[in-house]
């Protein structure tokens, strides 16, 4: 059979497509334009887009997996897929693949402790650089590809299905739950989910709340390459959410910010410290100095407590470990009437506090020191 001809064998017999050229008798219609892709005939399986299985089994190569458009047809019986297990399904973003470096720390965080289905998403060749808009374009096609897989796995009895997608994988999410509903994944997580393309997209072209029974969202570059606007049932804001301690000092300064993201998540997975978030009204409230630590905190990361909903601020170190625990204030909150009480209080408590000073350098409020565990 020649693969890449007119098909000569049923599109979703992939019992007679090779291992190593999985979907590749889909036929759909590509717009090549210099080193970019954009797919107009969304046919799946596609060559390109693949899955990868990752289990305590094989935790460095991961399995091929083959998956038909039609019901019962993959090889998934013949991996490592143990549909009693969780499932993660990580999804990277524009102009990378499934072997970055920091998507890879949280397969690695996963297995360290437990035995999990966890399947990589690679569409890296509808997703190459200087391509974004095309890449924008494509999440659609390779969100129904991806759904093909999730339906794959319900069909052998899979239930815990968790999809954590970055930066343009994080959008690309919503068309996976776009395409499988009515039914939805337990949960999906966004790494930073992409910002340029989606700031005026409605909600069914974007990640929202509604696209599975859980949605969380970590923003770590919110107004450059992530989207700033509240995206989940819980949205964590790290350090303000544009700017992350100690990427000043990386040659990649805004990659730096954007991935971590990602690396935060891959901590949280083990880590005994925590990230620990406290509520805010909306990230507005936080941009007017509206928000000082506070109690009741929650957890964010692999072990969030699935009824969180709202914005929540967290505090991270500048490098790795990253959590910094749990604050333990406490938190006195003084408002300032008059520049006189300023000064005077700055004088008297110049050692022990610490102020939050708007752009017009008016001080909302001033908070005794607070220690982390």
């Amino acid at each position: 059979v020649n693969l890449y001809s007119p098909v000569e064998v049923p599109i979703n017999d992939i019992s007679k497509i090779p291992l190593t050229k999985q979907g590749t008798l889909s036929q759909r219609g590509t717009i090549v334009i210099g080193s970019c892709k954009i797919v107009i005939d969304e046919l799946c399986p596609d060559p390109d887009v693949t899955f990868y299985l990752y289990s305590k089994k094989h935790p460095e190569e991961p399995e091929p997996v083959r998956i038909g458009a039609d019901p019962g047809v993959s090889n998934l019986s013949s991996t490592a897929f143990n549909p009693a297990l969780p499932t993660k399904i990580i999804i990277h973003g524009y102009n990378s693949d499934m072997y970055l470096n920091v998507l890879v720390e949280i397969k690695k965080e996963y297995l360290k402790t437990t035995d999990l289905n966890i399947f990589a998403v690679d569409w890296a060749s509808l997703a190459v650089g200087p391509c974004y808009p095309a890449a924008v374009w494509n999440t659609r096609h390779v969100g129904k590809c991806t759904s093909q897989l999730v339906e794959r796995i319900r069909e052998l009895g899979a239930e815990d299905i968790h999809l954590l997608g970055f930066s343009l994988g994080g959008q690309l999410t919503n068309f996976v739950a776009n395409a499988l509903l009515p039914y939805k994944v337990s949960r999906i997580t966004g790494l930073d989910p992409a910002g340029p393309g989606f700031l005026t997209a409605g909600s069914e072209n974007k990640l929202d709340k509604s696209d599975a029974h859980f949605v969380d969202v970590l923003h770590t570059n919110s107004f450059v390459q992530g989207i700033v606007e509240e995206s989940g049932h819980v949205d964590f804001y790290l350090n303000g959410g544009v700017i992350q301690p100690g990427c000043w000092a990386e040659n990649r300064f805004f990659a730096c910010n954007h991935h971590r993201a990602p690396l935060y998540f891959a901590e949280s997975i083990n880590t005994q410290k925590g990230f620990w978030g406290w509520p805010c009204p909306s990230y507005t409230d936080y941009l007017l100095g509206r928000c000082p630590p506070k109690e009741p905190q929650i957890i964010m990361g692999e072990h969030i407590n699935k009824t969180a909903s709202g914005v929540h601020l967290v505090i991270t170190d500048s490098v790795s470990p990253f959590a910094v625990g749990k604050f333990t204030g406490p938190a006195i909150e003084i408002l300032i009437k008059s520049e006189q009480n300023r000064i005077d209080l700055l004088s008297k408590y110049k050692k022990e506090i610490m102020n939050f000073i708007d752009e017009d350098d008016v001080i909302e409020s001033l908070y005794l020191h607070s220690k982390y565990q």
